[in-house]
C-alpha cells in the first residue's frame, strides 16, 4: 500500500489539507497518508526544506513526500518530483528540497502531464490541483518519468553550503535550539564559535547546570547549540542564516 506524507504551512482551520487529502484518496483509494506537519511558519521554505530533510528519513524506502510552502505559487517557480535515496517529493522548485537532494538526487522532472494533475488548476492551490494529483499518480506506481521533462531544480536555500569547519544556523527549533548545517560525529568534541561566543560540545543537555549554554551532536547529525531549559535563539540574538564554526579538540 502507498504511503504519502503530508507538510504544508496551511494550518488546519480552513480545510486546505483536507482538500488535498480528498484528491489523493480519490485518485488512489486505498492509500495511507500522513500528516507531517501543518503548522510551518507561513512562506517560510527554508522551515520546510529542514522538516522535510529530517522527518523523510524515518520513513520507509518509496515513500512520496508531499511539501507544499509556496510563497510563489502560481508564478514562474516550477511544480516538480523528486527521486532522491529512495524516496519521492513533489512541491515548488523553490528550495524546499535542498536539503534532502544534497547527498543524493536520482532525478527530477517537471509536473507537465495530464495524468499527474488536475486541468484548470487553480493557479492560487496548486497543493489540490497540481501536488495532490502527483501523489496520488505516484502512488498508483506511474513512474516519476511521466510527470513531464526531466529538470534540473533551480531552487535554492539563501546560505551556500558548510566548508572547512564553517556553516550557518539553518533551522530554529520550537525550544529555541541552533540547528547548524555542520555535520559531526555524537563523539565530536571541541566547541562551537557563535555570535562571538565560544561553546563547548558535549554529549546532551544534561551535562551542563540549567540555564548553561551547551553545544551538542544533534539527533540529525549535525551541531546544535542550547540553553539547558532555555531559548539560545533570544537569549544570544541569533538568527536564522548567522554564521557558526566548529573548533574541534586539537
Amino acid at each position: 500500500m502507498a504511503l504519502i506524507t503530508l507538510i504544508t504551512d496551511f494550518g488546519t482551520a480552513d480545510g486546505y489539507v483536507g482538500a488535498m487529502k480528498g484528491v489523493i484518496h480519490r485518485l488512489a483509494p486505498g492509500t495511507t497518508v500522513v500528516d507531517v506537519a501543518h503548522d510551518v511558519p507561513r512562506h517560510d521554505v527554508a522551515h520546510a526544506a529542514w522538516v522535510v530533510a529530517t522527518a523523510a528519513r524515518e520513513f520507509p524506502v518509496g515513500t512520496i513526500h508531499v511539501v507544499v510552502v509556496d510563497p510563489g505559487v502560481g508564478g514562474a517557480r516550477a511544480e516538480v518530483v523528486v527521486a532522491a535515496d529512495g524516496h519521492r517529493y513533489v512541491g515548488p522548485d523553490n528550495g524546499v528540497f535542498a536539503h534532502v537532494t544534497r547527498t543524493g538526487l536520482d532525478g527530477s522532472w517537471a509536473i507537465t502531464s495530464t495524468a499527474f494533475r488536475l486541468p484548470d488548476a487553480a493557479p492560487t492551490f496548486h497543493g489540490r490541483d497540481v501536488f495532490a494529483p502527483a501523489a496520488a499518480a505516484l502512488a498508483r506506481d506511474l513512474p516519476p518519468r511521466l510527470a513531464g521533462p526531466a529538470t534540473c531544480l533551480a531552487g535554492a536555500l539563501p546560505w551556500p553550503p558548510p566548508a572547512d569547519g564553517r556553516g550557518h544556523v539553518i533551522h530554529v527549533d520550537v525550544f529555541g535550539n541552533l540547528i547548524t548545517d555542520l555535520v559531526a560525529p555524537a563523539a565530536a568534541t571541541g566547541a562551537v564559535r557563535i555570535h562571538g561566543r565560544t561553546v563547548t560540545i558535549h554529549r546532551t543537555f544534561a551535562d551542563v547546570e540549567r540555564g548553561a549554554l551547551v553545544a551538542y551532536p544533534g539527533s540529525s547529525g549535525t551541531l546544535e547549540v542550547a540553553i539547558r531549559e532555555g531559548d539560545a535563539a533570544t537569549a544570544l540574538g541569533v538568527r536564522r542564516g548567522d554564521e557558526a564554526a566548529w573548533e574541534p579538540s586539537r
